[in-house]
Order: structure tokens, then C-alpha cells, then sequence
């Protein structure tokens, strides 16, 4: 078909009714491809093993306060799959054996603070599932088992970016006396 006749069938009135419906109907499944993309692309960005960058905590009037549960600057990692599992440990560098002694008798004192996982003896860990709320910004973690028996069974909730091969995670939690700090923790996707 040559130009002038297309241009021919176009122009009649019930064709031109079906192309804008056509090119409608493409508008919108484009805007819908796009979107179930970007819904699955935190998802997809997330899943993989991070490396902890920094852990920040403040006070609410924005002082940085150092945590003397895992100090300033401790190891860590991160593991989110595909299937929904998450596992992360973080460790306070430095820890020796003789360090049990006085650990100890923190650890028997620790006391379950919703929100977060609690550290003994300078780690922190545990394991279960997560879910990743995309639309809001959030993930929350089942926590199946952790380091901390009072902390088996919890839901702990994080705010969560993710720029490239760096995660940002943070959430709002109190300090062992109570005090309501946010902690920041950064990583950076192992490779």
C-alpha cells in the first residue's frame, strides 16, 4: 500500500477512531510496563551480599553519639536473596577473649527493645524472611532466629534506599537507657 492510499484509510472516520484507540491502548501498557519495572527493581537491586560501610547513631537533635555495643566503626554484612531470606551480622572489631568477662554480665542484663536486634558480647545477628514494602520505602525483617533469644519471633522495620551498590538503611530505636536515637547504617554491594 502506497502512502497517499494509507493516508486514504486514515482519514475515514472509523479507522481514525480505532488508531487513536490503538495508540491509547499502547500509552497505557507502556506506562504499565514501566511501572511493574520500577516496582521490581528495588527488589532486584537489593537482593545480594553487602558490605557494612558505616553505622551512625543520633540523638534526636541530630549529636552523633558513639554505641558502645559494637563501637564505632564495626564489620559487617547483609544478605538479602530472591526468595524473600535475609541474614545479617554485624561484629564490634577488636573482640577477644578476654573480653567475656565483662561482656557477660552485660549480656545478662540486656533487655528486649522493640525495633531493633540486640548486640551481645559485640555482635549482632540473626536470620528469617523479609518484606520489602517498595512503594512506601520500607523493609521489614522476620526474624526466625537471632544472637538475642528475646529477639526470636520479632518484626524489625527499616527505612531503605538504594542508589547504585549502595544501600542505605536507617530506623528510629532507643539506647539501653531509653534514649530514642536513629541509626544509619550504609553499605556497599560485595562484588
Amino acid at each position: 500500500m502506497r502512502w497517499s492510499e494509507l493516508k486514504l484509510q486514515i482519514g475515514k472516520p472509523g479507522n481514525r477512531i480505532l488508531i487513536v484507540g490503538l495508540f491509547l491502548l499502547s500509552v497505557v501498557a507502556t506506562v504499565h510496563a514501566r511501572s511493574k519495572t520500577a516496582d521490581e527493581s528495588v527488589r532486584a537491586q537489593i537482593v545480594g551480599t553487602w558490605s557494612l560501610v558505616s553505622r551512625e547513631t543520633h540523638l534526636a537533635n541530630g549529636q552523633l553519639v558513639a554505641d558502645p555495643n559494637l563501637a564505632a566503626s564495626p564489620m559487617g554484612r547483609l544478605i538479602y536473596d530472591a526468595s524473600g531470606n535475609v541474614a545479617a551480622q554485624l561484629s564490634k572489631r577488636g573482640r577477644t577473649v578476654e573480653m567475656l568477662g565483662e561482656e557477660c554480665g552485660k549480656a545478662a542484663a540486656t533487655k528486649h527493645r522493640p525495633g531493633t536486634a540486640q548486640t551481645i558480647l559485640g555482635y549482632d545477628a540473626y536470620f528469617g524472611t523479609y518484606t520489602l514494602h517498595e512503594k512506601e520505602g520500607y523493609v521489614t525483617h522476620h526474624l526466625e532466629s537471632a544472637i538475642f533469644p528475646g529477639d526470636i519471633g520479632a518484626d524489625i522495620t527499616r527505612r531503605i534506599k538504594v542508589s547504585g551498590d549502595m544501600l542505605t538503611i536507617s530506623f528510629d530505636t532507643t539506647e539501653q537507657d531509653g534514649t530514642p536515637v536513629t541509626r544509619t547504617l550504609v553499605w556497599t554491594r560485595m562484588k
